[in-house]
């Protein structure tokens, strides 16, 4: 089995500077080398040396068609080196365009700590990110991420720390595997459902480049006014609401988003907390779930508000509906 080891920079790919860690042009080589070293059948495809707050979903796709275009050659399983501030955003993009379609395991990681600095945990997690892709049982997973030896499914892990190296949970779900002495054990099953959203596969990097959708997030919080939805409405292709509990928001903040559902702009309607889903009906009153959905508001499904906006915006350069991108089970 040859797995593709594909490089999108990150602290994984940096050299310590007087300016601070900045992206190093010999990160691919020392890739090559670490593999070699354990005699690891991968091989290293440079591709991109960002940071991940730069990584949009422009640059999902283009990835998607990399890790495709690798698969086509040979590679039998994907691992993907990114930088962590994002890489759950990149894992679930790459899983609505690929869900499990390229048919072999892909595994995203990266690192805490960078080389040269005490306690270096990029190449040990390179090395747990290569036996996942190398596990075929992992394909029907679709993309997970893989860190500190722990494997999550991409739809639920999110960044659970700013600097552990421990850095990723899925909270309420918990991991789905681990990775001891170079193997894979599976906790859990095979997901229920593909998050892939049908009419997603053909979408490419220009379509979601500058032009494309602008979908973006709104964060409930007390009292919250709205004066920032409304001020950007007209410029939006669509919006997610990261509301407060079981998806509510204040006064002001409601009425901006009704304004916003009536000039026929798709809201979709999620929770700011880390686990739980947004409620249907129990409460009831401005602002409340009963009220927001009942004005049009699209129910997020539980996924996490960074995901839902990747999700929307996705669906919009497709064509697809945003109803139909979230209906079934998530």
């Amino acid at each position: 089995m040859t797995v593709a080891v594909v490089t999108m920079g990150g602290t994984i790919a940096t050299a310590i500077t007087a300016d601070g860690a900045l992206p190093s042009e010999t990160h691919a080589g020392a890739l090559a080398d670490l593999l070699a070293a354990r005699g690891a059948d991968a091989r290293v495809v440079p591709f991109r040396n960002t940071s991940s707050r730069q990584v949009g979903a422009a640059d999902m796709a283009a990835l998607a068609a990399v890790i495709l275009a690798e698969i086509a050659d040979g590679a039998s399983g994907i691992v993907v080196t990114h930088g962590t501030d994002t890489l759950e955003e990149t894992a679930y993009g790459l899983e609505l365009v690929l869900g499990t379609r390229p048919g072999v395991p892909v595994a995203l990681t990266g690192a805490m700590r960078g080389p040269g600095q005490a306690g270096a945990d990029g190449d040990a997690n390179v090395l747990a990110a290569v036996a996942a892709a190398s596990d075929e049982r992992l394909a029907e997973y679709g993309p997970v991420v893989v860190f500190a030896d722990e494997i999550h499914l991409a739809r639920h892990v999110t960044k659970v720390s700013s600097t552990r190296v421990d850095a990723f949970g899925s909270p309420g779900w918990g991991p789905v595997g681990s990775v001891v002495e170079g193997s894979i054990l599976l906790r859990h099953g095979v997901p229920a459902t593909d998050h892939g959203i049908v009419g997603t596969a053909d979408v490419g990097e220009e379509a979601l480049s500058a032009g494309g959708p602008d979908v973006e997030i709104v964060h409930a919080y007390g009292g919250a006014t709205g004066t920032l939805l409304a001020a950007a409405a007209d410029r939006l292709d669509g919006v997610v609401v990261a509301g407060t509990g079981g998806g509510h928001t204040a006064l002001g903040l409601t009425t901006a988003v009704k304004d916003v559902l009536k000039a026929g702009t798709p809201v979709v309607l999620t929770s700011r907390c880390p686990d739980g889903e947004v409620l249907r009906e129990t409460y009831g009153g401005e602002g409340s779930e009963l009220d927001l959905l009942g004005a049009g508001a699209i129910h997020g499904r539980g996924l996490h508000p960074t995901k839902a906006r990747l999700r929307l915006a996705f669906a919009l350069a497709a064509g697809v509906g945003p109803a139909v991108a979230f209906a079934g089970e998530m």
